[in-house]
């Protein structure tokens, strides 16, 4: 499955925000991907990364170190410093909705473009850490944000991403495609009826999340655990291998 991206329309921003943060994205075509994002490198481990891995937290034998050194390989994630001079990735720690914009912005090959200098957000300003990826994810409909208790509008940079909102982030991110979701679910926990049923089973229909299989064989998705850092690397490499490098 083979998508480009073109930039989706910025979609107007509306007060009738789901509680999860998310709202719904613009209508669109298959996205063309900028050509930045598809000639992202591939990565296969070897011995000298094994030496010299990028995240000294991260060693070879750890489950998504080829996803979590891709993205290294390619700029998507720097890590933090640490004052001995290596960097840490901290795999196991739930991914920020800032740090997922950022993300985002850099899978798709860093898109020219200017932030607004007024913030479409009450808690994000212009200096604010990842502020232009946090705008850009706005403009592209991915995520415009939620209603506060005072009626503004917020991000939640520092707040984490569950499950089911990363696989609408997702799903915006490759253009909202067009996909009919089938009537019985891929995952035990994941109803029809429920908040983005269509977006996970099209994340799992290409193959971007696989979920766990339970000791009684069923498999499920944990739509509502937080997603950590090291799973966010494993479903980045995938929509990039499968969507546009595929």
């Amino acid at each position: 499955m083979r998508v480009t991206h073109k930039g989706v329309a910025a979609a107007a921003m509306t007060l009738a925000i789901a509680s999860s943060g998310l709202a719904a994205g613009p209508a669109s075509a298959q996205p063309e991907f900028t050509s930045a994002a598809s000639n992202l490198n591939r990565f296969q481990p070897t011995t000298a990364d094994a030496e010299n891995p990028p995240f000294s937290d991260v060693a070879i034998d750890s489950q998504f170190y080829t996803e979590i050194t891709w993205l290294a390989d390619n700029g998507i994630s720097t890590g933090w410093l640490q004052p001995d001079g290596t960097s840490t990735f901290r795999p196991l720690q739930s991914i920020n909705r800032d740090a997922m914009a950022a993300f985002m912005y850099r899978l798709m090959g860093s898109p020219d473009y200017t932030p607004p200098s007024k913030s479409p957000y009450a808690d994000i300003y212009a200096e604010s850490m990842f502020y232009k990826e946090v705008c850009w994810v706005a403009s592209e409909g991915i995520s415009q944000g939620y209603v506060g208790y005072d009626g503004s509008l917020l991000f939640g940079p520092a707040g984490s991403v569950t499950r089911d909102a990363m696989a609408a982030f997702m799903y915006r991110l490759a253009g909202s495609p067009d996909y009919t979701p089938p009537s019985k679910s891929s995952f035990e926990d994941v109803l029809p009826d429920r908040q983005f049923y269509k977006e996970i089973s099209w994340l799992a229909s290409t193959g971007i999340s696989t979920g766990w299989t339970e000791d009684d064989g069923t498999k499920t998705y944990r739509p509502n655990e937080s997603i950590n850092r090291d799973a966010m690397a494993a479903f980045m490499y995938r929509f990039h291998h499968e969507l546009i490098d595929g």
